[in-house]
């Protein structure tokens, strides 16, 4: 025996090298790929189980599964403050209880698409069981659909809630009768109702707790209540999406106001951070300081939201003082969310050293850094060497604080096409940034500008001047751009119309008063969006709801063509008509 195992090696050699090509090893060809999703085969109980009183509940599959985000997907309706466990054995999934389930009551385990299969992930859609710990099993049900307010985008995982007390705090401090969660699709299916009205609410639940208790989440909600005329029966086909019932969802802002953070990073800027633009005078007192009633010592700015005060300090010795304390009296909101005064003290320190250290770490802003450097004040622009300007388009003077003068007279605006110097307009202060100063003009197409500012035209609250400046650019060629000329009609409030680009900024936006045309001039060649804000408060903005006080958010539409596209290509040198009726 112990010679037959290496004369066996030694004939296979040699038939290798006779017949080379004889016997060639080659992996087994797969079977086609599976696609589809595990199949229940039993479950105990079984499905539209009653008197079910055991604390764990069993199903077995046909084939070995997986579990995909289960501790977010999975939803027991009604709910318990504990979620059930769930545990794999082999083919089977067991979900075990750890609270008593109520006497007489259907319950509903939804799982989404969490159980796939454990080689491709081929998930079971919506897949949920119902059992009942009485004699019967309810199995009504009322399917609907939670949409993004603001982007009318579904919204999947969000909490979709039923009650049977219609009071307006009941979200806030009761748990749910029913419960379930969207899918992928932003559709909920409230499954094994009983035959009664219902109050209906939607919640991005932050802290899983099927409560409304941080302003951060997410909600929505319908001031109707849900009739049992409208519950289906299970035999019942899904209804049509069109007829569905739409929650918007929306975030609340916030209404808590109170002073963030103070600071004096430079030495003639305080600059205060609120929650939220304040409601109210914003009071800001010097201490140790005997200054006369009428006598101004700071000159004050806001940043575009408003939530961010600046004081830019014009007294001599309180901008010297690195010592500064100051008493802040604004409304704050207390406990009861009402608004009342409070009054604060704070000390403004500024140091010299710390300021320097900055610098180095390059953490400041790039004007502050040329101021440091040089006895000049630094000047940027909003429109810079070689641009293109639109007509109307402003232009933009960007200092490192507020100026104590402007000279004119040192100011020269120059149509170098036709070598004419044009009468400088009036050059303006922002109304919320101090540091910014604007002219208007109508430039020409395809005309070359110049912009010049010599020393001494610009003098700052350090008495620091400028250094000369000079921009050359050029009115633009409208060729290089498309227009949008749009007809809308079924206008019954104010209606904001944006233009809206990528990364959803508004490129530009229009009001619409009545129907008629809405023209968008010089619009780059890009992708776009037409966005229509139903604005009922004529407050120039979008505006989110309200639950208490019953508000839903304000409406909003998107133009889509015949095949519900909404991106507008827009190229060079076209012009689009566009039609659009709001429903």
């Amino acid at each position: 025996m112990k010679r037959i195992v290496p004369f066996a090696f030694f004939l296979i050699f040699v038939i290798s090298i006779l017949f080379p090509r004889c016997a060639v090893i080659v992996s087994p060809e797969g079977g086609p790929k599976d696609t589809l999703a595990p199949v229940m085969l039993k479950s105990v109980p079984k499905l539209n189980a009653t008197g079910f009183k055991k604390d764990r509940i069993v199903f077995t599959f046909d084939e070995y599964i997986k579990l995909d985000k289960i501790n977010q997907k999975l939803v027991l309706s009604p709910p318990q403050e504990q979620t059930p466990s769930t545990k794999i054995k082999g083919k089977s999934l067991e979900v075990k209880f750890f609270e008593p389930l109520a006497d007489s009551t259907t319950y509903t385990l939804y799982f989404a698409d969490a159980i796939q299969d454990n080689n491709e992930g081929n998930p079971i859609d919506n897949f949920e069981f119902a059992f009942s710990t009485g004699s019967h099993i309810d199995s009504l049900k009322y399917i609907g659909q939670v949409i993004d307010a603001f982007t009318l985008e579904p919204q999947e995982g969000v909490f979709v809630m039923l009650y049977e007390d219609f009071a307006d705090s009941v979200p806030i401090i009761q748990r749910p009768r029913y419960v379930t969660k969207t899918n992928k699709a932003g559709v909920f299916f409230l499954s094994n109702l009983k035959l009664r009205d219902y109050k209906i609410f939607a919640l991005r639940d932050g802290n899983s707790n099927y409560l409304f208790d941080q302003i951060t989440e997410e909600l929505a909600f319908s001031k109707n209540v849900v009739e049992q005329s409208r519950l289906g029966n299970p035999s019942d086909k899904p209804s049509r999406a069109d007829s569905l019932q739409i929650l918007w969802l929306f975030k609340e802002r916030s209404r808590v106001q109170s002073l963030t953070d103070y600071s004096r990073a430079q030495r003639r800027r305080i600059r205060l951070g609120f929650t939220q633009k304040p409601v109210g005078k914003v009071s800001l007192k010097p201490i140790g300081y005997d200054l006369d009633s009428t006598e101004q010592w700071f000159i004050r700015g806001a940043n575009i939201v408003g939530d961010s005060l600046d004081f830019w300090l014009t007294h001599p010795s309180i901008s010297a003082d690195n010592s500064l304390r100051a008493e802040i009296t604004y409304l704050k909101t207390d406990s009861l969310m009402n608004l009342v005064p409070q009054v604060d003290t704070l000390r403004l320190h500024y140091s010299e050293i710390a300021q320097k250290a900055t610098f180095k770490r390059g953490k400041k802003d790039t004007d502050e850094e040329e101021a440091e450097k040089a006895p000049v004040q630094s000047v940027s622009t909003s429109v810079r060497a070689g641009d293109n300007v639109l007509p109307n388009q402003q232009f933009n003077l960007l200092f490192s604080m507020p100026q104590l003068s402007i000279d004119t007279s040192l100011v020269t605006l120059t149509n170098v096409t036709d070598s004419i110097t044009i009468p400088l307009p009036a050059i303006t202060i922002d109304s919320l940034d101090p540091r910014v100063y604007s002219l208007s003009y109508n430039w020409q197409n395809i005309v070359n500008y110049r912009f010049d500012a010599l020393p001494g035209a610009f003098i700052n609250l350090d008495s620091l001047t400028n250094d000369t400046l000079s921009i050359n650019f050029r009115g633009a060629n409208p060729e290089m751009f498309g227009v949008i000329n749009l007809n809308i009609v079924g206008v019954s409030h104010n209606v904001i119309v944006q233009l809206v680009g990528g990364k959803d900024k508004v490129v530009d936006q229009k009001i619409a008063e009545a129907d008629g045309k809405v023209i968008f001039n010089y619009v780059k060649p890009a992708k776009y969006n037409l966005r229509f804000i139903i604005d009922e408060n004529q407050n120039g903005k979008w505006d989110t709801g309200r639950y208490i006080e019953g508000i839903q958010p304000e409406k909003i539409y998107f133009y889509e063509d015949e095949l519900q596209n909404r991106d507008i290509q827009v190229r060079s040198n076209w012009e689009y008509d566009l039609n659009y009726k709001l429903k």
